[in-house]
């Protein structure tokens, strides 16, 4: 006990733990706080387009009960929001939310162009990302670890505390372990204050994903700490350290991120997706100058659910006809985005894979997984908006097939779009993971640890 406070008053003197500490319970406020700050401007960004959506319905309600033709231009012109709502944990993880579009407009037309024409979000953050929560744990704790205990051996022998230490004990190794242990608890401490902070600050709740993360985040803790022992346990010099540590910092952030990037990137072909939008643009266009009777009676016999009293087009313009022929345009991409759709998620499959050698990766994996911002929560969102447009194809073409007026009640009946997030997690992984690489540094620890006493 005599050691532990002995220890703590030492730290507690050092100015450069202070301000370190400090700096780094800061900026994870400010962290917290701007990402619940924007999180509220997403919510009322959803609820002035929600605001419009209503103003936009009341007015064609003015006019009900609507004709078919009538309502085949409202379902032209009016577009229907959807949103990938965001979990509490978004604010602090954004993970790739900056990369994608979350929220969108889409109407009975072509739904692979409309997607291709949303903007993806703030492009102008994209190339550095957010600073947000994650970050710092991810990839500034590190930094701060090597700084509270990677010179921790030299700054005692350069005080003259070392030899008498080292005298006094038998293992001179477990008293350095012991000290290392001190620092890492008062890390931990702060790291749990931080959470805490989240829960009063934020939407965040005291549930099962807290601890989850919470674990996460101290095993991660634990992880840098193993692998700055086993740069003190080389006894080598504070330069040595500091460019050790780095190099593994770098290896470990952007190395092995950066070439599981360039693998990822080539997997997913956009240019293929590229090409699949002017496919089904130029099937539309092509379809004003066939023959359109040919063309509708070919989509009737292929969703024969839409047969009516009268399959002859009894105008040279019919919405009938044109709502099919947009259906058939994503119909014959339907095989490219779904190859697309693969490559995505065998990409991401690739990275989680990749990831076991890097734990900043696995660790970034796992963060976006439970905050629900990765890739996979994105192709959720994009499958979720092309099954809602399919509820809205169900629903309305019943009035142009069928020859129904849309009258004043049918507009309370319209799909409302309801994002759904992905339950599963890899926390167990992510956890086992961690352990792997502090058990294989431990082992390199103890060799050295030998090599020492040899």
């Amino acid at each position: 006990m005599r050691f532990i406070q002995f220890e703590l008053r030492l730290l507690w003197q050092n100015k450069l733990f202070k301000w370190l500490m400090a700096a780094y319970l800061l900026a994870a406020l400010l962290a917290i706080i701007w990402g619940q700050m924007g999180l509220q401007r997403e919510y009322q960004q959803r609820a002035i387009s929600e605001a419009n959506y209503q103003a936009e319905l009341a007015d064609y309600k003015k006019d009900a009960p609507l004709a078919p033709y009538d309502s085949g231009y409202m379902s032209y012109y009016q577009f229907h929001p959807v949103w990938q709502k965001p979990s509490a944990w978004s604010a602090l993880i954004q993970g790739e939310r900056s990369e994608a579009a979350t929220h969108t407009r889409v109407r009975l037309l072509g739904l692979q162009s409309q997607l291709s024409n949303t903007a993806t979000g703030n492009i102008a953050a994209m190339p550095i990302g957010k600073l947000d929560l994650s970050f710092i744990w991810i990839y500034l704790m590190p930094l701060l670890i090597a700084a509270l205990s990677l010179n921790l051996l030299a700054e005692e022998k350069a005080s003259g505390r070392w030899s008498l230490l080292a005298s006094q004990v038998a293992n001179s190794g477990l008293l350095l372990t012991k000290k290392m242990l001190i620092a890492a608890g008062l890390l931990a401490m702060v790291n749990v204050l931080i959470l805490l902070a989240a829960v009063v600050l934020t939407d965040i709740r005291f549930d099962g994903l807290w601890w989850q993360i919470a674990a996460i985040l101290l095993a991660y803790q634990l992880c840098w700490f193993v692998i700055t022992g086993w740069i003190i346990s080389l006894q080598r010099s504070a330069i040595f350290n500091s460019l050790l540590f780095i190099s593994l910092w770098i290896v470990f952030a952007f190395v092995l991120p950066g070439l599981a990037y360039l693998y990822q990137t080539q997997q997913q072909q956009p240019a293929e997706h590229v090409s699949m939008v002017f496919d089904q643009r130029e099937y539309m266009h092509d379809s004003w100058d066939r023959d359109k009777q040919a063309d509708f009676d070919v989509y009737l016999q292929d969703y024969p659910q839409w047969h009516t009293t009268e399959s002859t087009l009894q105008k040279p313009f019919d919405w009938r006809w044109y709502y099919a022929m947009q259906h058939m345009s994503d119909v014959i991409v339907a095989d490219a985005v779904n190859q697309f759709r693969d490559s995505r998620i065998h990409s991401h499959r690739f990275g989680e894979t990749f990831a076991w050698l890097s734990p900043v990766m696995r660790v970034q994996y796992s963060m976006n997984r439970l905050a629900d911002t990765d890739m996979l929560a994105s192709q959720s969102f994009l499958d979720q908006v092309a099954d809602y447009q399919q509820q809205l194809r169900d629903y309305f073409f019943q009035f142009y097939f069928f020859d129904q007026p849309f009258t004043a009640a049918d507009f309370t009946k319209i799909p409302v779009f309801d994002y759904r997030p992905i339950v599963p997690n890899n926390a167990l992984i992510t956890l086992i993971n961690l352990v792997i690489v502090g058990l294989f540094f431990i082992g390199l620890i103890l060799l050295q640890t030998r090599r020492n006493r040899g």
